[in-house]
This record gives structure tokens, sequence and C-alpha cells, in this order.
């Protein structure tokens, strides 16, 4: 015989409800999309990620996994991250190469800039 919630033995019969966050999920998803596909924007990209990974953490609530959405958004934004650093490394190495020292790419890029501002009225 139960009494309310109480089974016989006193206890609470429910079951624990799911304390992760649905929003906080979606918005990960949504913000991993973003950074994953705007990779060439990097200063969005790098927000969105890192945004993406800290929704995506957050949307554990209280229970010790997370959804599977929302490990995904996590790799897809670490993915995104990554991609995005690799891209700002790699256009760095290859202006050093190019130029041979800040420097000198500096020197170049003010020519470039005093030939086009000569040439405007």
């Amino acid at each position: 015989m139960e009494y309310g919630n109480r089974n016989q033995y006193g206890q609470d019969s429910r079951m624990p409800t799911d304390q992760r966050s649905v929003p906080m999920t979606t918005a990960a998803v949504v913000l991993s999309i973003i950074a994953i596909s705007t990779i060439c924007c990097t200063y969005l990209s790098l927000i969105c990620g890192v945004l993406g990974i800290t929704f995506a953490l957050l949307s554990k609530g209280g229970e010790q996994t997370m959804s599977p959405n929302a490990r995904s958004a996590l790799s897809v934004s670490i993915t995104a991250i990554v991609l995005t650093v690799l891209l700002l490394a790699g256009s760095f190495v290859t202006l050093i190469l190019q130029y041979g020292s800040l420097e000198a790419f500096w020197n170049v890029y003010m020519e470039m800039v005093e030939a086009y501002s000569a040439g405007m009225p």
C-alpha cells in the first residue's frame, strides 16, 4: 500500500529527474556549428568555439555525464579551435618564410600604403 510517492518501506518511489539543461545543449550545438563554419573568421570562430565548450560543459547540470548532443558539440568546438589556431600559425609561418622577418613585411606593407595613398587626390 502506497501513500503518495512512498513505497511500503517508506522510501521515495519517484525516479530521479534528469538535471541536464536542454537550452544549454542547444546553445552549445549552435555555437559549435557557427565556430566550425567560420574558421576563416578567426576571432568569431575562437569566441564561438570557447562559448560552445563552456555551454557544453554547463549543460551537464547536476548529472555526471553529458548528453550525446553536448558531447558532439564539445568535440566540434574543440576541432574548430584547433583548426583556427593551425590556420593562424600557418599564416604566420608563411609570412615569415615569404618576407624573412616581421620588420621586412612591415616595410613592404608601408611602401604599398604610401604608393596607394600618393595616387589618391
